[in-house]
């Protein structure tokens, strides 16, 4: 008898540990955490299912006064107040109406349909290219397709722009905010998601766009160890050629406010002082092109961020997960496209690309490099940007901004872990951007625009219509990632859609139909990897590009002094 009292115990522990503690009041589900108890509401899903929503949870203290440019800290107990989680909160600062905008914004959405499970958790990272974007369910992301399945979803708002990514290169603000702000949520989910029918051991993480990105980074940040099982990146990853200076932003964003330049504590003191609205204002007034860009990234701080995401996942050294990536036929393809009326403009970006180029792409700046990429995609003797070309145009920046990274991801990753590898094809009833034929019928499909299948938002796309043409791709998307969440392949069998692995490397084309075949692109993406090599690609030489295309173009005696 005494033998068994150790097996009861640990199935009592077990069992509690997974009952539910969840209440009604009317139809209103309450549930109590260690923090308090929460009450939530409820709404349906698109075929009609009880969908139980907590909305507005704070996950981190304010990051307002003292805790502006400092990384959070974790919410407190509140007490024995229920807390009304009833409503959206409001989304952090970034360009827009500011009435919807608060800095108290370190909230998130749980959706649950069974408090007594122990289902597949999808947490969503934004997109927004780190200054724009939102967990809100009406906004961005509606829990209303991916409900239909036997998941919890949780989609969080975190810090943006230089509120989420000031750094001043030192102790005082290392930057990464908006990142340690996604830890944060994600060590929340690992500590309360139980009590809404979640599986803390079976957690994925989506993104899109700069969330992907950040999913790419979670994979290398020794932070994120253990709190996501699987991972999810459409449209992004942080393993490209990206030099982004926060700490000149930084200084700019405070020589324009009128704050010291240079002492650190000073220049942060005198920033905490600014109101957000002014902050906010003066870095939209950076965007002046309007061209897809990004002005604030991560920091490599020994914290968050050893060393670079490439290096790290080429070396093996990343949380191996199994992930499915994808990026979209067209991404940027059309985006330029505002600037088809603007001949003046059009014409200087030709006739002088290789001087735009680097601040347009992201990398530091390299005449050989530039004229490289001008050779490749618009031809030696273009001398302007125009109908005929501005596609070609528009593709670096698919390639340079999202695709060449995707692909370096893909390619990197596939030796320590399955990879999933997906180019959606399908041309839908509605784009962000692609241009419309005579039937008002998207071209292309273009950045996000698979989204749009995958959660309902103003921003996107909203909830379809019964009826529409879509709905078998909203269908599919979401089994895709619901069967991957559970099981870590997105098919029943690998048979249809093979994974990526050390030995072989295929891409199921997503269109009307499914079809798998090479990855797509390959010649396009070889120019970056030869004018960016990763650290082992280049010998040793880690992250010196000109040295690579000196030699490829015969120019290596003239640079070699330089070099030494």
């Amino acid at each position: 008898m005494a033998c068994l009292l150790p097996i009861f115990w640990n199935l009592l522990v077990f069992l509690v540990g997974f009952t539910s503690s969840v209440t009604f009041v009317g139809d209103d589900p309450v549930v109590e955490l260690s923090l308090g108890k929460i009450q939530g509401g409820t709404m349906q899903s698109f075929t009609g299912k009880t969908v139980y929503a907590f909305r507005g949870i704070r996950y981190a203290q304010p990051p307002v006064g003292q805790l502006r440019f400092s990384n959070p800290l974790p919410e407190t107990s509140w007490g024995d107040e229920v807390l009304k989680a009833t409503s959206d909160s409001l989304v952090c600062p970034q360009p827009g109406i500011t009435l919807f905008m608060s800095e108290d914004c370190l909230k998130l959405n749980v959706f649950t349909k069974n408090f007594e499970e122990k289902l597949p958790v999808l947490v969503y990272i934004h997109g927004g290219a780190n200054v724009l974007g939102s967990g809100h369910s009406i906004y961005e992301a509606g829990p209303q397709y991916l409900l239909d399945h036997d998941v919890v979803f949780v989609a969080f708002n975190y810090r943006l722009g230089a509120l989420g990514f000031l750094s001043t290169n030192s102790s005082e603000s290392k930057g990464n905010f908006g990142y340690l702000d996604q830890v944060m949520a994600l060590e929340w989910v690992r500590d309360h998601i139980t009590h809404f029918g979640g599986d803390p051991e079976m957690v994925t993480i989506l993104g899109m766009s700069a969330g992907s990105m950040a999913v790419s980074l979670h994979l290398a940040s020794p932070l994120s160890a253990g709190l996501f099982h699987r991972a999810i990146l459409m449209s992004g990853s942080a393993t490209n050629h990206f030099d982004i200076d926060n700490l000149f932003w930084t200084r700019k964003l405070a020589r324009e406010l009128g704050c010291p330049m240079y002492d650190p504590t000073d220049l942060v003191e005198c920033l905490r002082n600014e109101t957000w609205p002014r902050i906010v204002a003066i870095c939209k007034a950076w965007e002046t092109y309007q061209f897809v860009n990004m002005k604030w990234n991560y920091e490599i701080d020994g914290y968050f961020l050893p060393r670079h995401p490439t290096e790290l996942i080429e070396e093996g050294n990343f949380n191996k997960v199994p992930l499915l990536v994808s990026y979209t036929a067209n991404e940027l393809d059309y985006t330029v496209n505002v600037h088809l009326e603007n001949e003046p403009l059009l014409h200087d970006l030709g006739s002088n690309f290789v001087e735009y180029s680097p601040e347009l792409f992201l990398y530091k700046k390299n005449s050989i490099i530039s004229q490289r990429l001008k050779d490749f995609y618009l031809g030696d003797n273009i001398s302007g940007i125009n109908t005929e070309n501005i596609q070609n145009f528009g593709q670096i920046f698919s390639d340079g901004i999202i695709g060449h990274g995707v692909h370096r991801l893909v390619h990197l990753a596939r030796h320590y872990t399955p990879v999933y590898y997906m180019r959606t094809d399908y041309f839908g009833d509605r784009s962000m951007s692609a241009p419309l034929d005579k039937d008002q019928k998207p071209l292309g499909v273009g950045h996000a625009d698979d989204l749009q299948y995958v959660m309902p938002g103003l921003w996107y796309g909203t909830i379809m219509p019964e009826g529409h043409p879509d709905i078998f791709m909203m269908q599919r998307l979401t089994s895709w990632c619901t069967q991957f969440a559970k099981t870590g392949i997105p098919l029943n069998t690998t048979a249809i859609w093979p994974p990526c692995n050390s030995t072989d490397l295929k891409m199921l084309y997503n269109g009307v139909v499914t079809q798998v075949g090479s990855p797509g692109y390959s010649d396009r993406y070889a120019v970056w990897d030869e004018l960016f090599p990763t650290p082992a690609g280049s010998g040793g030489a880690a992250w010196k590009p000109s040295f690579v295309v000196a030699i490829a173009t015969g120019m290596a005696s003239r640079l070699i002094g330089k070099l030494m």
